[in-house]
Parts: structure tokens; sequence; C-alpha cells
């Protein structure tokens, strides 16, 4: 596929052993601009620096969910990863290979399991990757690790070009041989319920030029999520894209869908439900779906018209767990959770993450 490098896992391919179908669980967390202990940079200018209490807190945090495998955002570099995720324990994992080419090493995902050492940054800047870590005797397998370019649309800030983050495509494995495929993602931000153009859709954002508004951004973006559902569609796999949209898919009055949600099902119904839409109609789901968000709901905004700025409201969840027909079929229902940081104070909001982890669980052969 356009713009793929495939990495070849770190991690064993077991023999298939039984074919009982047994559940496991997922989970997608995005947690806040993540480095290493005693990094001396940070990613933005005014982030908290965390303590070794912040870090233990986040791996309190962490086994709450208890997910087999645990997709990520905000993940600065493997070391960072180690620190919540430590392969001396038993968890191995891997971060963007946006990584990678900022380091100057071969351009694929960063995977490190136990005997290895999690590398450091080398470069002179903090930048934000997604990554995936999977718990340690989890029957899950992941068997292979690729990037997916074609989200880094780039973005013009003002006349300064400015990358976009790759996806990070992981396909596992279940004892019985079942696989699952996920595409980890962190679309552009700013762009959380207002209006993207129906006229991105179809044109491939390599052809043109960058984006100076992020709803056009986000909008750019929509054509290689697409592409890569239509090719798992037509390879017949069960997939998955888990991670943070900056999207409120929820946000739209009544029956009408979110712009992305069109975007990506290729269904567009009129009042009469013709389909203005020409291309194929792809059936898709989402977890959450149309339920709030509980994360810090304690010191959230209620009320978007009634502050400086509508985005800092956080009813509506922007992070999914989005997938097709044969993933549904893996689903077990009612099985979505949120894990809100108990007991909380202003300032766990801050030295912990912004958003907190949530899970799904599945049944795989």
């Amino acid at each position: 596929m356009l713009g793929r490098l495939i990495c070849v896992a770190l991690f064993g391919m077991a023999a298939p052993i039984q074919a009982v179908a047994a559940d496991f669980t997922l989970g997608n967390w995005n947690i806040q601009t993540l480095v290493y202990p005693g990094d001396p940079k940070t990613v933005f200018p005014d982030d908290h620096i965390r303590t070794q209490q912040d870090y233990a807190d986040l791996r309190h945090w962490r086994d709450a969910v208890s997910a087999d495998v645990l997709f990520l955002q905000e993940v600065t570099s493997p070391s960072a990863l180690d620190a919540v995720f430590p392969v001396a324990e038993g968890w191995e994992h891997c971060i963007s290979g946006q990584f990678a080419e900022a380091e100057g090493q071969n351009i694929a995902p960063v995977c490190t399991k136990n005997g290895m050492t999690a590398v450091k940054q080398t470069t002179a800047t903090r930048v934000q990757y997604p990554a995936v870590a999977i718990r340690p005797n989890s029957q899950l397998k992941i068997i292979s690790a690729a990037d997916y370019k074609p989200l880094d649309v780039t973005f013009d800030d003002n006349g300064t070009i400015r990358r976009i983050r790759w996806g990070l495509d992981i396909t596992i494995r279940s004892p019985g041989g079942s696989t699952l495929r996920v595409l980890d993602v962190h679309l552009k931000s700013g762009c959380f319920d207002d209006f993207i153009s129906f006229k991105l859709w179809n044109i491939d954002p390599a052809t043109g030029q960058p984006a100076s508004r992020a709803c056009d951004t986000l909008g750019q973006q929509m054509y290689p999520l697409r592409k890569w559902i239509e090719a798992r569609e037509t390879a017949g796999e069960a997939w998955m894209i888990v991670g943070d949209f900056n999207r409120r898919l929820d946000a739209q009055p009544g029956a009408i869908p979110d712009e992305v949600w069109i975007a990506l099902s290729g269904y567009s119904a009129d009042k009469t439900g013709h389909d203005r839409d020409p291309r194929s109609d792809v059936q898709l789901f989402r977890q959450p779906y149309e339920n709030m968000s509980t994360c810090w709901r304690e010191f959230r905004q209620p009320n978007p018209s009634g502050i400086a700025n509508p985005d800092d409201y956080n009813i509506l969840p922007i992070e999914f767990f989005l997938y097709g027909t044969r993933a549904a079929a893996m689903i077990v229902p009612e099985s979505e959770k949120q894990f809100p940081w108990p007991n909380p104070t202003p300032g766990d909001k801050v030295r912990l993450s912004d958003h907190c982890p949530s899970s799904l669980a599945i049944k795989m052969n």
C-alpha cells in the first residue's frame, strides 16, 4: 500500500494452539506528551514535569484498564514508553517509525521487548507519536507493525509547513490464529465539531497543497483513512481504527451524521434518503456511541457557548474504537468502558493526562 513500510515484528509468531474463542481487552489512551523520566525537554513549554510519583500513578491507571493491548498517543520515545510499560517487566512496545525518521534511523516502527534497551531521543525537540504496548504474558501477539504515512498531509501554520502524525498499523493474532488489523491514529486537532468540506474527501492530498485551516487538514486526512478502510474491506480483513480522532462524532443534532463519519462510510443521505455520495458504502460502527465522556467530569466546562474557547469543554468523547462488520462480530456487547482517575484533584488532570483511557472487549478464536 502507498506509503507503507512494513516492519517485521520483533514479537514471536507463536503457532496456533487452539481454536476456542477467548475474550481479550483492547485499550485506547492518549497519555499526554509522555517523555522519559528526567528528560530535560518537553513537547510544549508549559508541560508539567512529571515526578516519579506521577509515573507510578500512570502505571496504576494502566493496571486499572488491564488491557491485553494498549493503543497510545502522544508518546515521544521508546524510553518514554518504557517508563509506563517497562520491558524489564515483560511489556513489549512499538512506536511510530516517524520517531526513527527524526532520529535518522531506518524508517520503520521501533519495537522493544525484554532484553533490549528502550532508546531515548538524540534530537533537540520532543514530538508526539502513536505507539502500542502489549501486556506481559498476554496470549495476543503483535505479528506485524507498519507505518501509514499518508495521514501526514502536512499543515500550513502561517507559512511554516508542519508535519502531521502518521498512523501506526498493527496486526494482532490470537492463540487460535484469528487476526485483527488495527490502525492507531492521532488526527489533526482544532476541528472538534466544525464543518468539514465534502470536496476534500475524493482528492488525494498528496496531489495538492497543505491546508492552513485545521478543518481542511482534518478533511484531507479523510482521503487516506478511507483508502485504508477500502483496502481492508477488499482484503476481507477484520479491522479497527483506534485512537484520538480529535472529533466529537456525536456532536451533530438528531440523525445528522458527522462529516468525518460521512467521509469514512461513504454514505450521505438527503431528506428523501437518497445517497448523495457516489462512493461505495461501508458499514461502520463505533464505541463509545452517543455516550458522555466521564473523563475529568468534575472539572469540565458544561456550557461551551459560555466560555472564551468552546474547545475547552469535554462532555463528548473524541477518542474512539471505529470498526467494520468483521470486527463488529468480535465485539463483546456492552463491554466498552471509560477509566476516569479516582478521587481527582485539579492538579491530576495536568500531571497525569487530560485524556482518560478506555477499553473494549473482543472475542477471538
